[in-house]
């Protein structure tokens, strides 16, 4: 009985870094990174990937897909992504990343699909399907209120209850009801509770969205065992060696709701196991997974300008001027970071597009001071050129996983070459590559611009198929754009303890088309090479739903696909509301001069609000607005109609004055606000960080020693700023994780013993390190 109740307690707990443990006759899974690939570790204990990964396939990072506004689109790289997968074995795929871009400056933006929360959903719900049709589980993350990278490990995500709901939860919601095989939960707490110990967790997850699978923690994110494992936090990742489930074993020898937790997760974890634990020899085709990649890029680039200088012509002298030439920017670092089946780069396709174009550096990418030798080459040539295309963007020190920028940026050198080109050349097209917004001040004094993201490893191809016209762009804008980070409403902060977000449900076009606020290029901007006409709307309530139908034209002269985006305009109501919300889009293909209907179905249910005196979801009756729109801020058609149900009666805030006012949202939260920074003093913990006991001299010295070993894991690293922000994640990471991710060199008896001496409970530490070292000498 014993021995049966500790193996369940076993299948808690990961075998290794990426597997579960094969326990009772189950199979282990085999668990990888993959958002946007297959991040398969060559060696099972590498964490970090400093031993590679098996090549896969680099598809666009959801930033880029986002643009697509196209369900078909996702669901296909999905199906692609599982393919993978079955060919090398993988189980499941940890991803989608469905976080909210609450600000353009979190530096993992670029696996994050948009700032709403309904094309958040709607996009991953079919990527989630495409690959759970081929039996291979999704873990769909970070759950939740997982929005900015300064630390991440253990900030507290203050959000008030509605906003929860209706912003960080909704793409959850709609993803749950594809049955993904996992969730995963986020290292930061949420209300004072750590994501792998929410209440949300079962009673919402669970209890309110039915959801049947598993909840995984990230990589490191459980703080309590004992609590996450009751709040409904199934299995631990990775491996706690035993730590865990030692505790585990003892603590519910005494606690029958510990013990019926344990019985529950096992029979959800064995269920998942059988599900998925089953090796599929496939096989796939790595050219047209290839091909697949670069169509998806292709068809979520947007085109942000056009002056009658795009599509380039083949008898046209085009000077390509790009630090990116050998090395283009495809992908973003991190957990994410792929090892490409194939890399289209500038410098080996430019060719085959026209005898006609030069190539050119004009600047280097691991500076941003100025190299005036490449500058005075690029203005020689650009003189000679009918038009200058400038390849420009974020570089991957700018921009990755583990830190946030502090501005929108683009480097110095690139602009300061871009500004000298225009003074010389008056047809000048710009492409701008990076995973978030960027400010495009610039964009007066050029001709043309294309926005294209992080366009995975066929980027450079669908660049340059959009730029000849082989493919006519039809990617619309998931975020808003803006010049000035100050523009936005949020701010990131070095706090360390707590983030408000006060901007309640003013997220994205939210605040700024609520508060009629400008922006460079709003939500669900972008243009076309053809002209796509709209007429005979009509709007038929149909019970349950409304029927939103058009006609639409393709005057030419391309193929095109246009997004059709219906938006909501929110009733006059006591409770405050974005003024517009996204609700239902879809996506048609139009061959030239063809004209087609389409309908599109939208549910009442879209009207719906989280009402807090209920905790549920309600239509409030009014007056509202269904519009038809090129984007958020051009409406092309819209009918009010009078929307039946409850009465809605809520005292007046100030998000409801017409300037934005923050000042009640302790009022929303109702209850006191914690502090946004604490002294981290004694006693430490596990929970602790290297930051924290840097506060005393003690402290200081254990830092200094670990970081010094950190130093020698990274030894083989040769870009000062990878190791910089090795470095600075280091010490903003909970000392449990050094046990978890020093592959056994620092064991959790050896961890304990080194807080015993930070506590100043010098012989009690100096025991348990001598007894760890002993132990380890004895295994």
């Amino acid at each position: 009985m014993i021995q049966d109740k500790k193996e369940k307690v076993g299948l808690l707990d990961g075998l290794d870094v990426w597997h579960t443990k094969p326990v009772l006759g189950l199979p282990k899974v085999l668990m990888t990174d993959g958002p946007h690939g297959l991040r398969k570790q060559l060696d099972v204990k590498d964490h970090l990937g400093k031993k590679g990964s098996v090549p896969s396939t680099c598809f666009p990072t959801a930033s880029l897909l986002a643009c697509s506004f196209d369900r078909q689109l996702l669901k296909e790289v999905g199906q692609g992504i599982a393919y993978e997968a079955k060919a090398h074995q993988v189980h499941m795929v940890l991803g989608p990343g469905i976080n909210i871009k609450r600000s353009p400056l979190c530096g993992r933006n670029f696996e994050y699909f948009s700032e709403d929360p309904y094309l958040t959903g709607e996009l991953a719900a079919s990527y989630v399907r495409g690959v759970e049709d081929e039996g291979i589980g999704t873990s769909v993350k970070h759950f939740f209120c997982n929005n900015q990278e300064k630390n991440r490990f253990f900030i507290d995500s203050i959000v008030d209850e509605r906003t929860m709901h209706e912003i960080y939860l909704s793409a959850f919601k709609r993803v749950v009801k594809e049955n993904p095989a996992s969730i995963m939960a986020s290292y930061n707490k949420i209300n004072g509770f750590y994501g792998t110990e929410s209440p949300i967790i079962n009673d919402v997850l669970r209890n309110t969205w039915g959801f049947k699978g598993i909840v995984v923690s990230d990589w490191g994110a459980i703080s309590n065992r004992v609590s996450s494992l009751k709040a409904g936090c199934d299995l631990e990742m990775p491996s706690s060696m035993g730590y865990h489930e030692k505790e585990l074993m003892i603590a519910s020898e005494e606690d029958p709701i510990l013990e019926q937790a344990i019985e529950s997760s096992f029979d959800r974890m064995s269920s998942f196991a059988k599900t998925y634990g089953k090796n599929k020899h496939d096989s796939y085709d790595i050219d047209s997974h290839h091909r697949l990649a670069i169509k998806a890029a292709a068809e979520s680039m947007v085109l942000l300008k056009n002056e009658d200088v795009l599509p380039l012509k083949l008898r046209e002298k085009v000077l390509i001027v790009t630090g990116f030439d050998e090395n283009i920017r495809y992908q973003g670092g991190g957990s994410s970071h792929i090892n490409p089946t194939k890399l289209d780069n500038i410098k080996d396709i430019y060719q085959q597009y026209s005898s006609q174009i030069k190539l050119t550096k004009g600047f280097r990418i691991d500076q941003d001071s100025d190299d005036q030798a490449l500058i005075d080459e690029a203005l020689l040539q650009a003189v000679k050129a009918d038009k200058v295309v400038l390849i420009l963007g974020l570089t991957d020190a700018m921009e990755t996983e583990g830190f946030d920028r502090t501005h929108l940026n683009l480097p110095r050198n690139q602009i300061n070459l871009l500004q000298r080109v225009t003074q010389i050349h008056p047809e000048v097209i710009v492409v701008v590559l990076g995973g978030s917004v960027v400010n495009l001040n610039f964009e007066p004094h050029i001709k043309g611009l294309i926005q294209a993201y992080l366009g995975g490893q066929g980027a450079a191809t669908a660049i340059f198929d959009i730029l000849y016209g082989k493919t006519n762009p039809s990617g619309r804008l998931a975020e808003t754009w803006i010049d000035d980070i100050n523009q936005c409403n949020v701010t990131l902060t070095n706090d360390n303890h707590a983030v408000y977000y006060d901007e309640s449900i003013y997220v994205g076009y939210r605040y700024y088309s609520s508060y009629n606020k400008p922006v460079h290029f709003p939500f669900g901007y972008g243009l076309s090479y053809s002209k796509i006409t709209y007429q005979d709307f009509k709007i038929i309530d149909n019970k349950d739903s409304f029927i939103v139908s058009m006609k639409l034209k393709n005057e030419g002269p391309y193929q095109a696909k246009e997004v059709i985006q219906v938006y909501i305009e929110n009733n006059v109501s006591s409770l405050h509301k974005a003024k517009r919300e996204l609700k239902a889009f879809d996506k048609m293909h139009l061959e030239i001069n063809e004209e087609r209907e389409i309908s599109i179905t939208l549910p009442k249910t879209a009207f719906e609000v989280y009402d807090t005196e209920t905790k549920s979801f309600v239509i409030e009756k009014g007056l509202y607005k269904i519009q038809v729109a090129k984007h958020v801020n051009e409406i092309l058609y819209e009918e009010a109609f009078e929307i039946d149900g409850v009465e809605l009666i809520y005292l007046q805030t100030s998000y409801q004055k017409e300037s934005y006012d923050t000042s009640d949202f302790e009022r929303l939260y109702k209850q006191a606000l914690p502090p946004r920074n604490i002294k981290k003093k004694r006693p430490y913990t596990t929970n602790s960080t290297l930051e924290d006991l840097s506060q005393t001299f003690i402290g200081r010295k254990i830092a200094k020693m670990i970081l010094k070993e950190g130093q020698k894991a990274m030894a083989d690293v040769t870009d000062p700023w990878m190791v910089e922000v090795a470095k600075k994640t280091l010490l903003e990471t909970p000392l449990r994780m050094l046990a978890l991710f020093s592959d056994g060199s620092v064991s959790f008896n050896m961890l304990e013993g080194i807080i015993d001496l930070a506590n100043l409970k010098i012989l009690k530490g100096i025991k348990k390190l001598m007894k760890d070292k002993k132990d380890k000498k004895h295994e």
